[in-house]
């Protein structure tokens, strides 16, 4: 088992930024063991600021772009997207077993949340995270720097076993923070930038605190 995002490559085409502005792309995962009657069981929603881009969920299978982005042409291929969202709630779900299945509680419902994100500020990556959380609780997150996973819950030292079982994988969870999301950012705000530039900024840190 390797992280959510980390399932399936990232194509990320070139792209030329010359303005300034301080952007952020961040996204959020929620699966759910017992989802209520016609509630999905995993969902995913994509935020450009403070604004939800995209949405996905297991009812449909489809990533959609929502509101503004919906007349956006070219800024995603949904289809493509669509797929690749389907493989990380495969893996988003398992690992939600595995943290059940290690606590022994299959009753009632349980809740697994993942949300990691970049920044850039002045065309330059500004800041990254990844982390998950367990019944609200937090569970694991990723430390750049060393790298590794850091276990925040009991159940996270499992996780962390698997997550890291092939060095390779931790190197490409940097790799993503620190590249591929920027450079995948950057893309976005070809499309997109002046959209956001209307609706103003806001800080990294305040963002985590709206989405969290």
């Amino acid at each position: 088992m390797v992280p959510v995002l980390l399932s399936l490559p990232l194509l990320l085409g070139p792209t030329v930024l010359q303005e300034t502005g301080t952007y952020s792309l961040i996204f959020l995962y929620t699966g759910l063991s017992r989802p209520n009657k016609g509630s999905p069981r995993f969902q995913a929603t994509a935020f450009l600021n403070d604004q939800a881009f995209f949405h996905y969920n297991s009812n449909s299978g489809k990533a959609e772009p929502v509101g503004v982005w919906s007349q956006v042409e070219g800024m995603e291929d949904w289809e493509k997207e669509s797929h690749l969202q389907r493989a990380r709630e495969e893996i988003f779900l398992m690992t939600l077993k595995d943290i059940m299945d290690y606590y022994k509680d299959s009753a009632g419902s349980h809740t697994f949340q993942g949300m990691f994100g970049c920044e850039i500020s002045n065309n330059r990556s500004s800041g990254a995270f990844w982390r998950y959380a367990y019944d609200g609780k937090d569970f694991i997150e990723f430390n750049r720097e060393i790298p590794a996973w850091i276990p925040l819950d009991p159940a996270a030292s499992n996780t962390k076993l698997k997550w890291e079982a092939e060095k390779v994988y931790t190197q490409r969870a940097k790799a993503y923070l620190e590249e591929e999301c920027p450079a995948m950012l950057k893309r976005y705000l070809n499309y997109s930038r002046s959209h956001l530039d209307r609706k103003g900024t806001h800080s990294f840190q305040d963002l985590l605190q709206t989405l969290s």
